[in-house]
């Protein structure tokens, strides 16, 4: 187990708020719910980041409980850095292209 601090990608907040909106949908306080899950996941990633699956070559997953949300994130030497936040119901290919065009694009 190693710790490392964790880094967001500048279009994850665009990620957050589109989840945000969905919460806020159909949850009274749908902001706040999200962004709890969404901290307390981060933390755990932040914790012990190769506790999460390697679910496209480098590219790890972690999900946000009791939700359809997936954080999708690489390790780098001294840091986790995520990459995007997205509804783990869309189309498999296209989580897939997304994740693939951050992780080339970070460079």
């Amino acid at each position: 187990m190693k710790s490392k601090p964790v880094f967001e990608l500048p279009e994850v907040e665009r990620d957050l708020e589109e989840a945000i909106v969905h919460y806020e949908s159909w949850h009274a306080d749908g902001r706040e719910h999200f962004l709890q899950k969404y901290e307390e996941t981060v933390s755990w990633i932040e914790w012990n980041p190769d506790s999460f699956p390697k679910k496209y070559g480098r590219v790890q997953r972690a999900i946000l409980k009791k939700s359809y949300y997936i954080v999708y994130f690489i390790q780098e030497e001294n840091r986790s850095l995520i990459l995007t936040v997205l509804d783990g119901r869309r189309n498999p290919d296209v989580i897939r292209r997304i994740v693939s065009r951050r992780r080339w694009a970070k460079r």
